[in-house]
């Protein structure tokens, strides 16, 4: 049996920017509420992606002393699962990426300087005493007032700035909002919204979308609604 710390390379995902020959083993990240093929551990950023180790041991050697950050948190262990939109940095080289999937479906980097982070709503929360929580896609849970509570619904993101710890703004998904697709047939386009056609409950949600001048539909859940889509490019 495999070490559970582990994944053979043959059945990583796809996403992981891992070559799948030669070597046995990869390490596995460490659990949290993305999908597996929706994260990758720091190693694989820093080996793989970046290219700054070689190894394990080094990727060890530059979390407890460069000063690597996942959304403006200090990284502890080379495990640690960095999932879409998640912020990486570096504060030694004074880079900073957004993690996001390219159009083969691979985890990929893009130089950012923002200290905020989009997160899409996955549901929301009505706790005791009166306080409401918005749950995210990524695991983050954020409480808000009665007013953001409602005004922001399931599939909408927000803007969240990790420094202030507060949402800087919301964004709809409504006709005219830019959108980024992590999965289906489309993963890793960005497109802008043309309308929807809704199956309450009967089928799955379909939204029709203008991606690079053409129509394309795919399912409601896999838009992730951004900014601006020329900040990805």
């Amino acid at each position: 049996m495999a070490n559970s710390r582990h994944l053979k390379r043959t059945s990583m995902p796809n996403s992981w920017p891992v070559k799948k020959k030669n070597i046995t083993f990869v390490t596995k990240p460490n659990a949290g509420s993305h999908e597996l093929k929706y994260v990758t551990p720091v190693v694989v950023i820093l080996r793989e992606t970046l290219g700054y180790a070689k190894t394990a041991k080094e990727a060890k050697y530059i979390v407890h002393n460069k000063n690597v950050l996942v959304n403006g948190k200090k990284v502890t262990d080379i495990k640690l699962a960095v999932g879409m939109f998640d912020i990486f940095e570096i504060t030694e080289t004074k880079e900073k990426f957004v993690v996001i999937f390219d159009t083969v479906g691979r985890l990929n980097l893009v130089p950012t300087k923002s200290s905020t982070i989009t997160l899409k709503v996955a549901s929301k929360s009505l706790l005791k005493g009166s306080k409401f929580q918005l749950n995210m896609m990524n695991g983050f849970n954020i409480l808000v007032d009665e007013k953001t509570f409602k005004k922001v619904s399931v599939q909408d993101s927000v803007v969240y700035d990790f420094a202030k710890k507060a949402i800087k703004k919301t964004l709809e998904l409504k006709e005219g909002a830019q959108v980024y697709l992590f999965d289906g047939k489309f993963k890793g386009c960005f497109g802008t919204v043309k309308g929807f056609t809704i199956y309450n409950g009967l089928s799955i949600d379909l939204v029709t979308l203008e991606i690079a001048g053409a129509e394309a539909s795919t399912a409601k859940d896999y838009c992730y609604v951004i900014e601006d889509a020329k900040e990805f490019n």
